[in-house]
């Protein structure tokens, strides 16, 4: 039931990508982690090492809350590999006994990528905010460092909080950079500025009264007045049923990857899921390079994922057909689709069915708690092609080379066939993807 190929904690529970960056040329991951199957209490940072995004070293626990300012949790920020140094920048949650909540953004250094040292609190909250106030993102741009905080503000909406510093210690309160008139629900958690092939993007994890979701905006940061300005409406990032809290890095190439958690959910829809059993939960999704197309943030699978092809098998289908890999750890390419009505049933547990009649296709994930399957319509004027990676218990699609996006929790049995049914031919390529 584990994954494979994807960052996953031996035992206990898994959040947040945290801390992402390429320093001495190795790939540093760390994730908010507890040791015991539970969405809630002092979280750490695990960390995770490769030198190829495919083979990770689990490094241990790097940040843990022993400090006053860090006491009930290290909660996620963000990495920085500058100067000879990678820095940390993180949130300290504390709590008192009437459950009174306080956060402070706090960095930690190290010269080796191993050993981190605590520099304590080096922004504080201004009073514009509620103690709902993390996360924190730090980049680098024209003279000075930056930083974006998600943030709840005292009339109870979200936003994000801009910061600007010379030193990465000393931080001045730039304003909110989200106007008045976004929906931008109760939160605006994970906040994260990206610059993709000239464009600016703004992501958010939203939270509403109508649940947790991660969202886009295309526009520019206006630095002089501390205020993203949107060019365009708000869109998912990904369009699944469970993708969460994604983070961005720029690579030494000047790739910008992003990791999300494969997780999200109601403490109750997580804790229901079969691998609490076997003492862990969640996982973190592949690494994907962000791309722009038709002005449109898009995403793709990491090249280095394809050194993971096993024995590739070839197959023309026209009409129906069946693949019988053995396996739930694959990878699936379909070409040549033509937009035509077409079906794939992954096992009968993730089925996906387009339509171009109705321009949406449906995507059926079988429910691990009880019968029937939890379904999702996707608005999609044609469908050209599709990448799909099965993990024994993830499924991530990719639709139109990236233009769209479908992550969630697809548990797979003993049955791993494939059923694909086309109106015309079509071109399927499948891979077993192992780590060697």
């Amino acid at each position: 039931m584990k994954p494979v190929y994807h960052i996953s904690p031996d035992h206990g529970f898994l959040n947040d990508p945290n801390g992402l960056a390429q320093f001495r040329g190795e790939f540093h991951v760390f994730y908010q982690w507890l040791p015991e199957v539970t969405p809630q209490g002092k979280k750490q940072w695990r960390h995770c090492v490769s030198k190829d995004l495919l083979h990770w070293t689990d490094q241990g626990s790097t940040l843990e809350p022993v400090q006053w300012y860090e006491k009930d949790g290290c909660y996620s920020g963000s990495g920085l590999a500058v100067g000879g140094q990678y820095y940390l920048f993180y949130t300290g949650n504390v709590r008192d006994a009437e459950g009174g909540r306080e956060s402070y953004q706090c960095a930690a250094v190290s010269r080796d990528g191993r050993r981190f040292v605590k520099l304590g609190p080096v922004v504080l909250k201004p009073a514009a905010y509620t103690p709902h106030f993390r996360d924190p993102k730090v980049w680098r741009k024209g003279d000075h460092w930056w930083m974006l905080v998600g943030a709840q503000t005292r009339e109870l909406k979200g936003n994000a909080a801009l910061f600007r510093s010379d030193d990465l210690l000393h931080w001045d309160w730039m304003g909110s950079v989200l106007g008045p008139g976004l929906e931008m629900g109760y939160m605006c958690e994970c906040p994260d500025l990206v610059e993709v092939d000239g464009q600016e993007f703004l992501l958010v994890s939203r939270q509403s009264e109508r649940g947790t979701v991660p969202l886009v905006l295309p526009g520019r940061m206006d630095y002089s007045r501390g205020r993203f300005e949107t060019e365009g409406p708000a869109a998912l990032l990904d369009e699944g049923l469970d993708f969460y809290a994604p983070q961005t890095f720029v690579d030494e190439s000047g790739r910008c990857l992003l990791f999300g958690w494969l997780g999200s959910g109601e403490k109750d829809y997580q804790l229901s899921q079969p691998p609490v059993r076997e003492g862990w939960l969640h996982s973190l999704t592949i690494p994907r390079e962000l791309f722009v197309r038709g002005g449109a943030l898009c995403q793709r699978p990491a090249e280095e994922l394809k050194q993971l092809r096993r024995q590739e098998q070839r197959t023309e289908c026209a009409g129906a057909a069946v693949i019988d890999r053995g396996t739930a750890s694959l990878e699936l390419s379909a070409e040549g689709l033509g937009s035509q009505a077409v079906t794939f049933d992954f096992g009968s547990v993730l089925k996906l069915c387009y339509r171009p009649e109705s321009r949406t296709m449906q995507v059926m994930r079988k429910k691990w708690n009880g019968e029937g399957y939890d379904e999702k319509h996707l608005s999609l004027a044609r469908l050209d092609a599709l990448r799909i990676y099965l993990d024994q218990s993830t499924a991530e699609l990719f639709v139109n080379h990236g233009e769209t996006t479908f992550t969630c929790k697809a548990y797979f049995g003993a049955d791993t066939r494939i059923h694909i049914v086309s109106q015309e031919n079509i071109r399927v390529s499948t891979w077993i993807l192992e780590v060697s």
